[in-house]
C-alpha cells in the first residue's frame, strides 16, 4: 500500500516528499523512538572522533583509500543543512594509522551529494588525487600532486575518470545543479537555461595528459536516439558517468521530466561517443555499477518484471535478477574487489533508519551491517545517503552518515562485521 501510494504521487514530488516524512514522524512517534543511534551487528569507527567539524566524502563510485590503505581522503564541509553558496570545503588526509587529519587544499566546486569528485589517480592510486574546482570564474579540475605538493589544473570539471589515470568524463555541472539541485555547482549561472535539448551541450571526453576534451555527446543527440513523444518540451540532462573496469566504453543516464514525471534511460557508449546502446528505457533507471567490463548491475524498471536489482549485459538484450528476492529496495550498489560481494544502502525507511547491507552472490544471502539514523532536517536535496564504498583490498568499508547529529565519515571492518551478521 505505501509503495502504491508513493507511485501514485509521484507527479507532486513535494506533496511526496512532505507525506513521506509525516509518515515516517508518525512511526517514529508511534513506537517511542526518540533517536536512532543504535547501530546493529557493527562498530562504525568516526574519522573524526570529536565530531565538532563536519566531514564528508561524497559518492559510492569511487574508494577515498589510497593503494596501501594508509592514508584516505575527506572534505571538511562548513556546514550540511544547505546547499554550498560560494563557501570553501578543505580536502584533506586522514592518516588510518594514527588517526591525524591533514588539510591540503580548498575547493569552490561541491555538494552534499558527491561533494568535489576527489579521487586518487590511477594505476597507482598513491600519490596523485584530482578534484573539481572554481577558478578564473570558470569551473575546472585539479591534479595534486601530494609529495611534491604541485598542481596542475584541468580547464575542465571531472565526473569521473579512468582506472589508468589517462581519460576523464565532464558534463554541464551548472546544468545539473539547475535540474538536480544536490548533484552540480552553484557557482555559475547555466547558460543552457530554457534550452530542452542542446546540441552544444552534453558529454565531453578528456585527455587528462594533453588538457584537451571534445563533445562526444549532445543532448540533441540522445534525444534524436529512439525518440518518444514525452520527450518533447522538456529539458533534459545527463548524470552517472562512469568508465568501464578497463576504460573502453562508460555508462551514464539520460534523464528529463514532462508533467512532472520523471524519466530515465541508461546508455553505454564508445569513449568517442560511437556504439551508443540503450540497456534500460521503461522509465525508471536508478543507481549502477559496472561489474566488469561486459555487465551492469542496476536498480531499474522492466514493465513485466517491476523494479529490481538488474544485471545488464552491454550492448545484448540479456539481463537477469539479482538479489533472490531480499535486495527489495533502491540503494547505490558496488561489487568488492573478489566480485564476491555486492555492497549497497536503503534510503530511510518509515523510522527513518538507513540499513548498510552487503549481498553474498555465492551464499545467495543479505547480511545487514549496520542501521543508522537520519534526523529529520537532512531530507531531500540535503539528504546524507550512506554511499558505501569499499577499501581496494575488500577489508574495509567507509560510509557518510548523520546518526550522531552532523554529517561525518565512517568506516566498518568488514571481515569482522559480516562473519556476525
Amino acid at each position: 500500500m505505501v509503495k502504491y501510494i508513493s507511485e501514485s504521487l509521484r507527479r507532486f514530488p513535494k506533496v511526496r516528499e512532505l507525506i513521506k516524512l509525516g509518515y515516517q514522524f508518525g512511526n517514529i512517534i508511534a513506537h517511542k523512538l526518540v533517536r536512532g543511534d543504535q547501530m546493529t551487528n557493527t562498530q562504525a569507527i568516526c574519522l573524526n572522533g570529536e565530531k565538532k567539524t563536519q566531514y564528508m566524502f561524497g559518492y559510492y563510485d569511487k574508494s577515498p583509500w589510497d593503494f596501501n590503505g594508509h592514508t584516505m581522503l575527506t572534505l571538511q564541509i562548513p556546514f550540511s543543512d544547505k546547499h554550498p553558496d560560494a563557501q570553501p570545503a578543505t580536502i584533506c588526509l586522514y592518516n588510518t594509522l594514527n588517526g591525524d587529519i591533514q588539510e591540503i587544499a580548498e575547493t569552490l566546486a561541491w555538494n552534499l551529494q558527491q561533494g568535489c569528485m576527489l579521487q586518487w589517480i590511477g594505476p597507482d592510486y598513491s600519490d596523485r588525487i584530482i578534484y573539481n574546482d572554481f577558478r578564473n570564474s570558470e569551473h575546472c579540475s585539479v591534479i595534486y600532486d601530494i609529495n611534491r605538493r604541485k598542481e596542475k589544473v584541468i580547464s575542465m570539471p571531472i565526473y569521473s575518470m579512468s582506472k589508468d589515470g589517462q581519460k576523464a568524463l565532464s558534463l554541464n555541472f551548472s546544468r545539473l545543479h539547475r535540474l538536480r539541485p544536490g548533484y552540480g555547482y552553484s557557482n555559475l549561472v547555466d547558460p543552457t537555461e530554457g534550452l530542452f535539448h542542446p546540441k552544444h551541450d552534453g558529454i565531453w571526453i578528456i585527455d587528462v595528459h594533453h588538457n584537451e576534451s571534445n563533445l562526444i555527446i549532445s543532448l540533441d543527440d540522445i534525444v534524436n536516439f529512439n525518440w518518444s513523444a514525452d520527450m518533447d518540451g522538456a529539458e533534459h540532462k545527463f548524470n552517472h558517468l562512469e568508465f568501464n573496469p578497463s576504460g573502453t566504453r562508460f555508462m551514464f543516464l539520460h534523464r528529463w521530466r514532462k508533467n512532472n514525471i520523471g524519466y530515465s534511460r541508461l546508455f553505454t557508449a564508445n569513449l568517442d561517443g560511437t556504439g551508443l546502446y540503450c540497456l534500460a528505457d521503461d522509465q525508471m533507471v536508478s543507481h549502477s555499477c559496472w561489474k566488469n567490463d561486459e555487465e551492469i548491475l542496476c536498480w531499474a524498471r522492466r514493465r513485466n518484471e517491476g523494479d529490481h536489482y538488474f544485471c545488464f549485459t552491454d550492448e545484448t538484450p540479456d539481463f537477469k535478477m539479482i538479489g533472490g528476492g531480499q535486495l527489495d529496495t533502491d540503494g547505490h550498489p558496488s561489487f568488492s574487489p573478489c566480485g564476491r560481494y555486492i555492497l549497497t544502502d536503503t534510503y530511510p525507511d518509515r523510522f527513518r533508519m538507513s540499513s548498510l547491507v552487503v549481498w553474498d552472490t555465492q551464499e545467495k544471502r543479505k547480511h545487514c551491517l549496520g542501521r543508522f539514523y537520519a534526523p529529520f532536517k537532512y531530507s531531500g536535496e540535503i539528504r546524507c545517503d550512506l554511499h558505501p564504498r569499499w577499501s581496494r583490498d575488500g577489508k574495509m568499508i567507509c560510509f557518510d552518515s548523520v546518526h550522531e547529529g552532523n554529517r561525518q565519515q565512517y568506516i566498518i571492518d568488514f571481515q569482522l562485521n559480516h562473519s556476525e551478521s
